[in-house]
């Protein structure tokens, strides 16, 4: 085990021997603790594509996929843990609010080491119609429209677009975001968020590398991802010292029937060092509520990412739009992605064109279950790849209990 993994071992289990049960956030409850501790357990039964996932090093897209044989590749149906995530915060002196995050996902770290995603403190000055908060801490960007459910998990179906996929898999920061907020008696609602952090010097080497992907991992502080080769990337990785910077802008309306999102980051890499990539995309966003039973949100996100050697410039483009209609503890959701890397210097290839479309079925009960059945149809060419087409439509069900 790692250091960074024995440390958040330790720290989970000292806020365990203290904290009460669950409180307020993400969970749709507001409890009267002070001390509060939240869990969040996802079982599944998948199967993928014929070709290895992704996170078995293969050419496989999605998180699960099938195993190799003598004679080319077969698919194969998993029992897994999808998800072992456990939330702890509390409401501190002077209005400030702590919360941490760790989540346990073994088939993509290799292990049951739990990974640090969220860890911060968060003040806010606010009343009913504007505001504004400061956090600092260990966080990922807010560009995400899926990822809004508990324990930051998609909202409307099993696994996230490829574009929010990624989003969640390779930037983790530790810095400050300061965010601010106005209402209009009748107008619109404004939101403007600004952060700095540390830790994104190899922000779009997995993409690169890798290519686009379908799931729902979260990383953290002291996550690894596996790579096609074989070796693994870390995540959260500072070499020259410059801090990424990053804002979100939201205009919606009094009545939360729309809103638009806009969103840039960069994480200022300096290329002269060796092993850091200089990253740069921006995102645009829409959230339509045309009946109070009917969610449809697109987005859309355009970057490049840039390294002196070895040669894997790219550019990365990804867009994907999702109608989800809802009827009390029922939820069906159909999106459609698109998702391609254009290569730039001619030298190792990272070009690669794809698409999918999900169909995602989701049942809740109360605020602790929920059932989950979701087929993705995906195609992806990646010439670089030792399989260039795989087969890579695949299922899963889920199971989740949250407490």
């Amino acid at each position: 085990m790692s250091a960074g993994s024995t440390t958040c071992s330790l720290l989970l289990i000292s806020l365990c021997n203290v904290v009460a049960p669950r409180a307020w956030a993400q969970y749709e409850v507001e409890q009267p603790d002070r001390v509060w501790l939240r869990a969040l357990l996802d079982v599944r039964v998948a199967r993928g594509g014929s070709a290895p996932s992704w996170t078995d090093s293969g050419p496989g897209k999605t998180r699960f996929g099938g195993h190799s044989t003598d004679s080319g590749f077969e698919s194969e149906t998993r029992f897994a843990l999808g998800q072992l995530a456990i939330e702890a915060g509390a409401a501190l002196p002077w209005d400030l609010r702590m919360q941490l995050q760790v989540n346990v996902e073994p088939d993509i770290a290799d292990d049951y080491d739990p990974w640090l995603v969220e860890a911060l403190l968060r003040k806010e000055w606010s009343d009913q119609s504007h505001g504004w908060g400061l956090q600092s801490g260990l966080m990922s960007v807010p560009f995400s429209l899926e990822h809004v459910g508990p324990a930051w998990t998609p909202e409307y179906s099993i696994s996230a677009s490829a574009l929010n996929s990624w989003l969640w898999e390779e930037i983790s920061l530790a810095g400050l975001e300061g965010e601010w907020w106005h209402q209009g008696e009748h107008g619109p609602r404004l939101g403007i968020v600004v952060g700095v952090g540390y830790g994104a010097d190899q922000m779009g080497r997995l993409i690169a590398l890798r290519g686009w992907a379908m799931g729902d991992g979260l990383s953290g502080v002291n996550a690894d991802l596996p790579l096609p080769n074989g070796t693994r990337t870390d995540i959260f990785n500072e070499r020259d010292h410059r801090p990424a910077a990053y804002t979100w802008i939201t205009l919606g309306d009094a009545g939360e029937r729309a809103a638009l999102k806009l969103g840039y980051i960069d994480n200022m890499g300096d290329e002269d060092r060796t092993g850091v990539w200089h990253t740069r995309a921006g995102t645009v966003g829409a959230i339509l509520h045309p009946t109070a039973r009917t969610d449809f949100v697109v987005q859309y996100l355009r970057g490049k990412a840039l390294v002196r050697q070895p040669s894997n410039d790219s550019s990365l483009r990804g867009f994907y739009a999702l109608l989800s209609q809802h009827y009390k503890g029922h939820r069906v959701t159909v999106r459609y992605d698109d998702f391609h890397v254009q290569d730039l210097d001619g030298g190792n290839s990272t070009r690669e064109n794809g698409d999918a479309v999900t169909l995602a079925y989701l049942y809740e009960w109360g605020l602790r279950h929920r059932l989950g059945a979701e087929y993705i149809w995906l195609h992806s060419n990646r010439p670089a790849s030792a399989v260039p087409e795989p087969e890579q439509d695949g299922w899963q069900l889920s199971y989740r209990f949250r407490y």
